[in-house]
């Protein structure tokens, strides 16, 4: 086989993928702690196959035209620096304010749970990320409160 036949049995919308395909597709979270994956027998009731409302959309229907992370460069990032833009409102994507500096995502943590972040901030964390991290964390925890 071809890689292009390959892709084209596992497209769950090219009408060629097997009932073994589509089940291994509906895998959805057990729930239950394992150690071996698909080995729960959770499942959606149907594959999402909205490529305009869904969560996978073509690219006519993409959340952002411009893909979800922007290279950044200017006085705080000489280097240039990757930004997650994905679910950023629009309105925001430009700022002008006062910056708040962090070494880690521990200090952003204690930073904004100590006062020092005050609405109209914005948080740099540096150090984070391919070279720093190690690995880019999902910054979820500073992000929460």
């Amino acid at each position: 086989g071809t890689l292009g036949k390959a892709i084209d049995d596992w497209d769950v919308n090219s009408g060629h993928a097997t009932e073994e395909v589509n089940t291994f597709y509906k895998a959805s979270p057990g729930g239950i702690p394992t150690q071996v994956a698909f080995s729960q027998d959770r499942q959606f009731a149907d594959l999402d196959l909205d490529r305009s409302e869904g969560c996978i959309r073509d690219k006519a229907h993409a959340y952002s035209q411009d893909g979800g992370l922007a290279v950044l460069y200017g006085n705080l990032a000489e280097n240039g620096c990757i930004v997650k833009t994905a679910g950023v409102d629009e309105s925001i994507l430009k700022f002008t304010g006062r910056a708040i500096v962090f070494e880690s995502q521990e200090d952003a943590t204690d930073g904004i749970l100590g006062g020092k972040v005050q609405e109209g901030h914005v948080v740099i964390i540096r150090y984070e990320g391919p070279k720093g991290g190690p690995g880019m964390q999902e910054m979820l925890y500073p992000t929460s409160y």
